[in-house]
């Protein structure tokens, strides 16, 4: 489940995913992972946007890489107003989402800006590592600005699960961003596909 920041600052990051999706899901799968895939996208619960989880026939998951990425081609970012944003109330929302018993759960937060602490209803990062424990999310990784001191909180929600923090990349060059993040999804995709064997 890929958790996706949709405000403004991140227009290159969601062309990225647009473009780049297919060829994500076509990775894991020649690598012998069968893969479902979904997506929460999430701004500013304080100034009242709300999370919004992408179905594909009613569903949270799909397993049609061509659908996926036709319903991603419909987001736009916008809104936000100042960092920080809502990611941790999107995180909670993606651990209850119907991963299945039998599959491996993954989340990949994908956000160039802090949290919310607290956020509108979750109120510490704790409240997220409770919630990937109860739901069994086995592994978590994360797309975020690594050198930025407010973002390393996101590092305490790999807690008893496989994951890794990729550097979303640096600056307002929306277009080389996109390019250093469609390289970072390639290698997460790798990454997803050793771990998940």
């Amino acid at each position: 489940m890929f958790v996706l920041d949709c405000t403004g600052s991140m227009a290159g990051e969601i062309r990225a995913i647009r473009d780049a999706i297919i060829a994500f899901a076509n990775t894991i799968e020649s690598d012998g992972v069968r893969v479902r895939v979904g997506l929460i996208e999430f701004r500013d619960r304080l100034i009242h946007e709300e999370a919004r989880v992408l179905t594909f026939s009613g569903q949270p998951f799909t397993s049609d890489p061509g659908e996926f990425r036709k319903q991603v081609s419909k987001l736009s970012a916008s809104g936000g107003g100042d960092e920080p944003e809502s990611s941790l109330d999107a995180l909670i929302l993606a651990s209850r989402q119907p991963f299945g018993a039998d599959n491996t759960k993954v989340i990949v937060l994908v956000t160039d800006a802090p949290p919310h602490i607290p956020d509108k209803d979750t109120k510490t990062v704790k409240e997220v590592v409770d919630a990937f424990i109860k739901a069994g999310i086995a592994q978590f990784y994360m797309v975020i600005r690594i050198d930025d001191p407010r973002s390393q909180v996101y590092l305490e929600l790999l807690t008893g699960r496989q994951g890794l923090a990729f550097d979303i990349g640096k600056g307002d060059d929306f277009n080389s961003r996109a390019e250093h993040f469609k390289r970072t999804l390639m290698n997460l995709g790798k990454t997803l596909s050793g771990a998940t064997r």
